[in-house]
C-alpha cells in the first residue's frame, strides 16, 4: 500500500487469475448447491414460481461447439438439466460434421437445444427483415432438433441487439412458431437471481458470485459461454 492509502498489486498478484473458469469449478458450484438441497431443473420450470431453491443453468453457445463436450458429461454425471442456444447465422456451421455430432449427443444425452438468434443484425446487415431472418434460422435447426425456446445473440461490439424486437414480436413469433418462452422472460428474473459471466473488461462473475447466493438460499438462473471454461487451461481450444 502507497502512501496515499492505495494498493498497489505485485508481480505474483498480476499471475493470480481472479477468476478460473475451470470444469472443475463448474462441478464445485453443482455439488455445493446439490448439498445445500437445491433442486436442478430447466429454464421452463424456473418459470413457475414455488417455494424450494432451484437452479437451472443456461448455456450460450456463441463459438467453437466442442467446447459443450465437458458440460454434457458434466450434466450427465449429475443428471443436471442444462439448455443450450445454438447459432444458426454465426461463426460456426451447426450442420458441420463435428459440430453436429456434439448437438447430437448433447440432444440424446438430454440437454434441451434452443435457437441462439441474431435475427435483427444479420437483417440489418443484409437489407432482409427479422422475420424472414429469425424464420430461416429456426428452420435451419429444426431440420435436426426439436427447438421450442430462444435467446437473443449480441456480440461484444453490441452491434445490433435482437431482444427489443423479440419482445415486441413475442406473441406472435411464439404462436407462430409453437415457442414456449424466451430466455429474457420477465418471470424467469422474477423468480431467481441471475448470475453471469462476461468481460468487465477481464473475464469474472459479472455481478454475484454462485457460491455467495448459494449460501443466500435464493434460486439460481445461471448463464455461462462455454468457450470461456476449460478443463486443463484456457487455451486447450485453440
Amino acid at each position: 500500500m502507497t502512501s496515499s492509502g492505495r494498493s498497489v498489486a505485485t508481480t505474483s498478484d498480476a499471475l493470480v487469475p481472479a477468476n478460473r473458469f475451470s470444469m472443475e469449478m463448474l462441478e464445485r458450484i453443482i455439488v455445493q448447491a446439490r448439498d445445500a438441497g437445491y433442486a436442478f431443473v430447466n429454464l421452463a420450470e424456473l418459470l413457475q414460481d414455488q417455494n424450494r431453491a432451484r437452479f437451472s443453468i443456461r448455456l450460450d453457445l456463441d463459438f467453437k461447439p466442442k467446447t459443450l463436450r465437458p458440460f454434457i458429461r458434466l450434466a450427465t454425471r449429475y443428471n443436471v438439466p442444462m439448455t443450450v442456444y445454438v447459432r444458426a447465422a454465426g461463426p460456426y456451421n451447426p450442420i458441420w460434421h463435428t459440430s453436429f455430432e456434439v448437438l447430437k449427443e448433447a440432444a440424446n444425452s438430454g440437454l434441451e437445444l434452443g435457437l441462439h438468434t441474431a435475427a435483427v443484425e444479420w437483417a440489418e446487415m443484409h437489407g432482409a427483415t427479422p422475420e424472414a431472418a429469425f424464420a430461416a434460422e429456426i428452420e435451419i435447426l429444426r431440420q435436426w432438433f426439436k427447438i421450442t425456446t430462444v435467446a437473443p445473440h449480441r456480440d461484444v461490439n453490441y452491434l445490433y441487439n435482437t431482444l427489443p424486437w423479440l419482445e415486441a414480436n413475442w406473441a406472435a413469433l411464439a404462436k407462430e412458431y409453437q415457442l414456449r418462452f424466451h430466455a429474457y422472460d420477465a418471470r424467469l428474473f422474477e423468480n431467481a437471481e441471475y448470475v453471469n459471466e462476461g468481460l468487465h473488461p477481464h473475464l469474472g462473475w459479472r455481478s454475484q458470485d454462485p457460491l455467495d447466493v448459494i449460501r443466500s438460499g435464493k434460486s439460481i438462473y445461471m448463464l455461462l459461454h462455454p468457450h470461456w471454461w476449460f478443463v486443463n487451461h484456457p487455451f486447450e481450444h485453440d
